[in-house]
C-alpha cells in the first residue's frame, strides 16, 4: 500500500484537538479514517472498545472493521484485533440502538426491544392512520378536513409531518403553529409604513390611500379577502418596474396569506389534532409489540444521554468519560437530531469528523450540510479544533479533473459559508485517444414525444456502451449508468436486453413486484382461498404450473357457461371432463390437483416457510428461475421470499392468508425493499443504480443519463418546518380554489432552495464516480425560438447546467459509430408508437379502417346510447344502513363526497388493500363506536369471526384446539378483552347452536359472493353456511354487539377504517334463552336487509333454498331467524333492484 501523503498523516496523527476534515470526492478519506483508527492503537492512546467510529452505512462499516482487523494482524497486534469485534464501530442508529440495550431501565424501554424495519414500520404507520382517521371522522372538524383536502393527501401529509419534526429532534406540540400576533402587528406596520411612499407617484394616490384604509380592517370572510386581492392587482406595472411599488405588492401579498392563515385556523388546529393523535397511536402500536423504529432510536438514546435525573447524568458521563477518541465519517449527511447524540458523547477535544458539503444529498432523510460546514467554521476559528482540507483525487484522470473542477466552481458559486475547493489529480493514467468526457444530447422536435426521445437515448447508450467493449479498452463491468430517481430505468434495462449486454439493476425497488415473487405469493393466495379466479389464473398460466391459454380458456368457458360467478377452481377440479383440454396439460392438471389438495388439507400443520419450500420441492420452480438469464438473481429473490417468511414467523405466529396480505400490502406501497443481493459489484456486467447508491464507490466508465429531468415538485397540503411552524394550503371558500397561505409559502420556498441546491451536490456526486471516462447524455426539445437564456444557476434541470457550462468547447459528441459483426433485429416498444401509447395512456379503442360497406353496416346496426348508464356497486351492509336510516346513508355512501367503490375496509384488507382498489373480502360487523377504554368493536368482532371460524370448520377437533386458536388470535388485546374472548369461544362451543353445527352434514364458513343485479353488484361474505342432519340449509351469521345500551351509531360503518358486519332479523328459536323483552327482535329487525340478501344470493348462485337465515348474538347465546317463503324468495330480486333504483335516484 502507498505511502499517506503529507496532508493525510497530519490528519491521522493530529490527537491533541478536535479535528474536522473536509475530504473531498476520492481523497481517501475510507483510508485516513482507517489510519487514525489503527494509529491511536499502535500508539496505546486507547484500546479498540475506547474508540466510537461512527459510519452512513453498515457497509461502510464492514469495511472499516475488516481494514482494521487485516492491518492490526499485519502489525501482530492480536490482542487488539480479538478485542475489535467488542468495539463501537457501525451505524449511528446501530450505536443508539447499543446504548439503549445497555441501559434499558434508564430509558425506560424494552429489555428485548426489536428494531422495526422499513417495511414493518410503514405498515404500523398505516394502521395508526386507519384508527385515528375511523375514531375522527364523524367529528366535523375532522370530517371537513378529509373532505376538503381528501383523506389520502391528510394521511400523506400527517406522515411527512411527523417524520420531518421527529428527525429535528422535537415533538409535534412544539411546533410553533401560527405566527405571533406581534408579528402580525409588525407586518401591518410595514406595509402601511411601505405605502406612504406611493402616494407620491404619479398615478397611484388613490390607491395608496385605499389600501392604508383597507389594511387595518380585519379579515373576517373571504369576501372581504378577494376585495383585499382586487387592491392588490392595482400595484401591478407596466414598463419599467418601480421598487417601492414592488415592495409594496410583496408586502400586500403576505398581508393576503396571513389573512387566509387566521380564516383557516380551524383547519390548522384539526390538522396538527390528528396530527398528534397519529403519534400517540403509532407510539402505543410499537409499545404493544416492544418495538422502536429507526427515529426512536435516535430520539430514545438522545433523552437518555440528555435528561437533567442523576441517571440521565450517570449514562452520560460514563459514555463521555468512555470514550477517549470520537470518529464520524459522513458528517455532512448527519441531522440535527444526531449531531446532538454526537455531541453529547464527545469532548471538546477529542472529535473527529470528516465530511464534504458539496457531497450532502441526504436531505429527505433530514441531513443539513450547513452542521458541517458550521464545525468548519468553528474549527478554523478556536484553538481547541483544527479543519483540514484533502484536495489531491486519487480517483480521476486528470483530464476528467481539468472539465469538473471549472464547471462546479461556477455551479456552486462562493461565499463565506462555503468555499469550492478544485481537486488535484493525483494518480496517473495511461494516454488515451479518445475524449475523457463525452456529452451526447438526444434532440426531438415535434411528432416526437419524450417517451420516444428517452427510448432513443437509451439504445445510443446501449450501443455505445458495446462499441466501447469491442474497442477492447472496457469490459461491461467498467461501466455504470447512474440515474437521478430510479423511475425509467426500465428504459435502459429494455435497451440492454435488446443488445445481450449483461446488466444488473442495484438495489431498486422492484423486489415485491418481480415474477417469480408475484407466483409464489399467488400460489398461497390460492391456498388460502382457492376460489379466487385472478390469482388461479395466474399460477396456472404462470411457470408454476404452465399450462395453455386455450386451456385456460376451456376451463374458464367451464365455469362460467352456465354461470359467471361459478369459480375456476371448480373446473380445475373436473378438468377431466372438458375434452377440449390436451393431453399434455390434462397431466399438468392432474399433477397440480393432486398437490394442491394434498397441500389444501394439511395447510394448518405447517408454516409460511415450509409451505412455500414445499411448493418448490413439488413444482421445482427454483430450477426453472435458474435457468432463466439473470437465473441466480431470480432465485436470491425466491430465497429472500422465505427468509421475509421466517422472519415475520420468528416475531409472531402468521397465518397463510396474513402473509399474503402483508406482502401484497409492501407491494402496494412500493416500500423501497430492493431485489436480493446476488451479483457482486465486480461480476462483470454493467451496473444500473441511483446516484445515492453509488455513494461512496467509483467506476471505471460512468454514464449519466436522463439529465433533462427535472427535480420532483410534488408539495402536500400541508409543510412543516421547525423555525416557521405549520403551513398549509387554504381553500378559499369564495373562489373554489386553493391558495398558499403566508407560512406554507415560506416552507415551500426554503424547501425548494434547499431542493435546488442538493440538485447541484447530487450531480456532483455523480460526477465524480468516474475514473477514466464520463458520458453525459439527455433528451433535447428542439423549438422554433429559441428560448432566452438564462444564468445556470437559475436553471432547472442538469442538461441545462451542463449545457451553459460546457456546450462545444469541451465536450464532443461521439460520432455514429457501427458495432461489429451481425447486428439482430430490434423488437420495438410499444411506447415508441405514439399512436398505440396515446390510445393506452387514454384508454380510447384503437382507429382501424374499415371499408365503407362495413362501416355503413355498423352505423345502421349500431344500437341506442342511453344519456346516461346507472350503476351502484356497495357492499351489503350499505343496503341494511340505508333501509335503517337514509341521512346516514347518505353521509356515508353517497355518490361523489368519495370514489364510488373506495368504501371502507376492515383491518385485515387494510394490510392489501390501498388508493383506489377494491377489496371486498368481508363485510365486518356493525359495532358500536368504541369510547377510549374501551377495545375497538372492529377488531375484537374480527378476532372472534377468525375464531370461530376455526371452530366451526374443524368442529372435531375445535375443543381440543381451542385453546391455541385463541392464542394465536388474540395478541394484542387488552387483558380482560382476552378473557372475554375466552369465556365467549367457550360459551359458543357448549352451545346448541356449535351442536347443530358439529352434526350438520357440510359447513362451508367465510364464502365470499357477489351478487349481479339489474343497477349493480352487491358484495358480502356469509360467515357460514351449513346442511343439517334433517337436509335443511341455515346461513348463520355471528354478531358480538352487546344490545344494552345500543345506539344507533352501530350501523354506521367507520369510512377509513374497518368495514363492519351488516345484518338484520324475525322469529326466538325454541330451545335457547329467551330475549329480553322486545330488546332481541327491535335490534335483530335491523339486519333484515343483509339476511334476505345472503338468501338471495344463496338461491341464485349456489341454487339452494335456505331454509332459515340465523343471527347468533355471541355475547347472550341467543339466536334470531328470518324465514322467507317460495313466492317471497322469487320477490327479492325486484326488491333489492328497486332499492338499488331509490338508491341511485337520491
Amino acid at each position: 500500500m502507498s505511502k499517506l501523503t503529507k496532508t493525510q498523516k497530519e490528519t491521522v496523527e493530529t490527537v491533541d484537538r478536535s479535528v474536522c476534515v473536509s475530504a473531498g470526492a476520492g481523497t481517501g478519506k475510507t483510508r485516513v479514517l482507517v489510519e487514525r483508527f489503527i494509529y491511536l492503537i499502535r500508539e496505546k492512546l486507547a484500546r479498540p472498545n475506547e474508540i466510537l467510529a461512527i459510519t452512513f452505512t453498515e457497509r461502510a462499516a464492514n469495511e472499516m472493521k475488516s481494514r482494521i482487523a487485516t492491518a492490526l494482524r499485519e502489525e501482530g497486534l492480536e490482542e487488539a484485533r480479538r478485542e475489535l469485534e467488542n468495539a463501537y464501530i457501525g451505524t449511528i442508529h446501530a450505536f443508539c440502538a447499543r446504548i439503549l440495550r445497555e441501559h434499558p431501565i434508564e430509558a425506560g424501554i424494552d429489555p428485548a426491544f426489536r428494531v422495526l424495519e422499513q417495511e414493518e414500520a410503514s405498515i404500523l404507520k398505516e394502521t395508526a392512520l386507519d384508527v385515528v382517521i375511523e375514531s375522527r371522522f364523524e367529528e366535523p372538524e375532522s370530517f371537513n378536513l378529509l373532505h376538503i383536502y381528501s383523506e389520502s393527501n391528510i394521511r400523506d401529509s400527517i406522515q411527512e409531518v411527523a417524520e420531518k419534526i421527529r428527525t429535528s429532534g422535537i415533538s409535534l406540540g412544539d411546533v410553533a403553529l401560527t405566527q405571533s400576533l406581534e408579528f402580525e402587528k409588525l407586518l401591518k406596520e410595514k406595509t402601511l409604513s411601505a405605502l406612504k411612499p406611493v402616494s407620491a407617484i404619479k398615478g397611484k394616490e388613490s390607491i395608496s390611500a385605499e389600501a392604508e384604509k383597507a389594511i387595518p380592517t380585519e379579515v373576517s370572510t373571504w369576501k372581504d379577502l378577494e376585495k383585499l386581492k382586487m387592491l392588490t392587482k392595482k400595484f401591478d406595472q407596466r414598463g419599467k418596474p418601480n421598487e417601492t411599488i414592488l415592495n409594496v405588492r410583496k408586502l400586500l401579498e403576505d398581508w393576503i396569506g396571513l389573512a387566509a392563515e387566521r380564516l383557516c385556523g380551524k383547519v390548522r388546529e384539526a390538522f396538527l389534532s390528528l396530527a398528534i393523535q397519529f403519534e400517540t397511536e403509532y407510539q402505543k402500536l410499537k409499545r404493544e409489540r416492544a418495538s422502536l423504529d429507526f427515529n426512536d432510536l435516535e430520539l430514545e438514546a438522545v433523552r437518555l444521554l440528555s435528561g437533567s435525573e442523576p441517571k440521565n447524568e450517570a449514562c452520560r458521563n460514563l459514555y463521555k468519560n468512555h470514550f477517549k477518541f470520537v470518529m464520524v465519517d459522513e458528517f455532512q449527511d448527519t441531522s440535527p437530531l444526531q449531531d446532538r447524540l454526537i455531541t453529547v458523547v464527545s469532548k471538546p477535544d477529542n472529535l473527529f469528523i470528516v465530511g464534504d458539503w458539496k457531497q450532502s444529498i441526504y436531505g429527505f432523510r433530514g441531513a443539513k450540510p450547513a452542521l458541517f460546514l458550521e464545525k468548519e467554521r468553528i474549527f478554523s476559528e478556536e484553538n481547541s479544533g483544527k479543519r483540514i482540507s484533502l484536495v489531491e483525487n486519487f480517483r480521476s484522470r486528470k483530464e476528467l479533473l481539468e472539465d469538473i473542477n471549472p464547471f462546479f466552481a461556477g455551479l456552486f458559486g462562493g461565499g463565506a459559508k462555503r468555499q469550492f475547493e478544485p481537486l488535484v489529480p493525483a494518480s496517473e493514467f495511461p494516454e488515451k485517444k479518445m475524449a475523457s468526457i463525452e456529452f451526447m444530447p438526444v434532440e426531438y422536435g415535434e411528432g416526437e414525444s419524450v417517451v420516444e426521445a428517452r427510448m432513443r437515448e437509451a439504445r445510443l447508450l446501449a450501443e455505445h456502451i458495446q462499441v466501447l467493449v469491442e474497442s477492447g479498452q472496457y469490459q461491461y463491468q467498467d461501466f455504470a449508468m447512474l440515474f437521478r430517481v430510479a423511475t425509467d430505468i426500465f428504459y435502459y434495462e429494455y435497451e440492454l436486453r435488446n443488445l445481450g449486454i449483461p446488466y444488473y439493476v442495484v438495489a431498486g425497488r422492484g423486489f415485491y413486484h418481480q415474477p417469480e415473487v408475484r407466483d409464489l405469493t399467488c400460489f398461497l393466495e390460492v391456498l388460502e382461498n382457492p376460489h379466487l379466479d385472478i390469482p388461479l389464473a395466474a399460477i396456472l398460466r404462470s411457470p408454476l404450473i404452465q399450462v395453455t391459454d386455450d386451456t385456460l380458456f376451456w376451463l374458464a368457458h367451464a365455469s362460467k357457461r352456465v354461470n359467471p360467478n361459478i369459480p375456476l377452481y371448480r373446473a380445475v377440479l373436473q378438468s377431466r371432463e372438458i375434452k377440449e383440454i390436451s393431453k399434455r396439460d390434462q397431466a399438468k392438471l392432474e399433477t397440480f390437483r393432486t398437490f394442491f389438495l394434498d397441500l389444501l388439507s394439511q395447510k394448518e400443520k405447517w408454516l409460511v416457510s415450509e409451505t412455500l419450500q414445499l411448493i418448490l420441492a413439488e413444482t421445482r420452480y427454483d430450477r426453472y428461475v435458474l435457468s432463466l438469464p439473470q437465473g441466480k438473481r431470480h432465485f436470491a429473490n425466491i430465497r429472500k421470499l422465505i427468509e421475509l417468511a421466517r422472519e415475520v414467523e420468528n416475531r409472531e405466529a402468521v397465518h397463510l392468508g396474513d402473509f399474503v396480505r402483508y406482502v401484497k400490502g409492501l407491494g402496494t406501497q412500493e416500500v423501497r425493499e430492493s431485489e436480493a443481493q446476488v451479483e457482486a459489484l465486480e461480476g462483470n456486467v454493467v451496473k444500473l443504480m441511483t446516484i445515492h447508491k453509488s455513494k461512496g464507490l467509483e467506476f471505471k466508465a460512468v454514464f449519466l443519463p436522463d439529465l433533462s429531468r427535472k427535480g420532483e415538485n410534488k408539495r402536500n397540503s400541508f409543510l412543516v418546518d421547525p423555525d416557521s411552524g405549520l403551513g398549509f394550503k387554504a381553500f378559499n371558500e369564495e373562489t373554489r380554489e386553493y391558495e398558499d397561505t403566508l407560512t406554507y409559502r415560506w416552507i415551500k420556498e426554503k424547501i425548494s432552495q434547499a431542493e435546488r441546491e442538493e440538485a447541484k451536490r447530487l450531480l456532483y456526486v455523480g460526477v465524480t464516480r468516474a475514473k477514466d471516462h464520463l458520458v453525459l447524455s439527455g433528451v433535447l426539445r428542439v423549438r422554433k425560438k429559441a428560448a432566452e437564456e438564462n444564468k445556470a444557476s437559475d436553471k432547472t434541470n442538469w442538461f441545462d447546467w451542463i449545457q451553459e457550462a460546457w456546450g462545444e468547447k469541451t465536450i464532443q459528441v461521439p460520432p455514429e459509430k457501427k458495432s461489429r459483426g451481425k447486428k439482430k433485429p430490434r423488437p420495438v416498444a410499444l411506447a415508441e408508437n405514439s399512436k398505440i401509447r396515446q390510445t393506452l395512456e387514454t384508454a380510447s379503442p384503437l382507429k382501424v379502417e374499415e371499408p365503407e360497406q362495413v362501416s355503413q353496416i355498423l352505423e345502421a346496426l349500431k344500437p341506442v346510447i342511453l344519456a346516461r348508464f346507472e350503476r351502484i356497486d356497495l357492499p351489503v351492509s350499505a343496503y341494511a344502513l340505508f333501509e335503517h336510516d337514509k341521512a346516514e346513508y347518505r353521509r356515508h355512501y353517497e355518490l361523489g363526497a368519495f370514489p364510488a367503490l373506495t368504501l371502507p375496509l376492515s383491518q385485515e384488507e387494510r394490510a392489501g388493500v390501498r388508493g383506489d382498489e377494491v377489496g371486498f373480502e368481508k363485510i365486518e360487523e356493525w359495532e358500536e363506536v368504541p369510547t377510549e377504554e374501551s377495545t375497538n368493536a372492529a377488531d375484537f368482532g374480527t378476532v372472534i369471526h377468525r375464531i370461530f371460524e376455526y371452530l366451526v370448520t374443524y368442529p372435531k377437533k375445535a375443543r381440543e384446539n381451542s385453546q391455541t386458536i385463541v392464542d394465536r388470535n388474540v395478541r394484542g388485546l387488552d387483558p380482560e378483552t382476552v378473557e372475554e374472548t375466552r369465556a365467549l369461544t367457550q360459551k359458543f362451543l357448549e352451545s346448541k347452536t356449535f351442536q347443530d353445527i358439529q352434526n350438520a352434514r357440510g359447513r362451508y364458513a367465510e364464502i365470499p359472493f357477489v351478487l349481479r343485479l339489474r343497477y349493480g353488484v352487491i358484495q358480502g361474505t356469509l360467515d357460514l353456511l351449513y346442511q343439517t342432519e334433517k337436509g335443511d340449509w341455515i346461513i348463520l351469521d355471528y354478531k358480538t354487539t352487546d344490545m344494552e345500551g345500543h345506539e344507533q351509531s352501530e350501523l354506521l360503518p367507520p369510512c377509513g377504517g374497518g368495514q363492519r358486519r351488516g345484518g338484520d332479523s324475525s322469529h326466538p328459536h325454541p330451545g335457547f334463552p329467551p330475549s329480553r323483552g322486545k330488546e332481541l327482535p327491535t335490534h335483530a329487525e335491523r339486519y333484515r336487509s343483509q339476511m334476505l340478501l345472503y338468501m338471495l344470493a344463496c338461491s341464485e348462485l349456489l341454487n339452494i333454498t335456505v331454509s332459515k337465515a340465523r343471527l347468533y348474538f355471541v355475547r347472550t347465546d341467543q339466536i334470531f331467524d328470518f324465514e322467507v317463503g317460495g313466492s317471497e324468495l322469487k320477490s327479492l330480486r325486484v326488491k333489492f333492484e328497486a332499492v338499488q333504483k331509490e338508491i341511485l335516484a337520491l
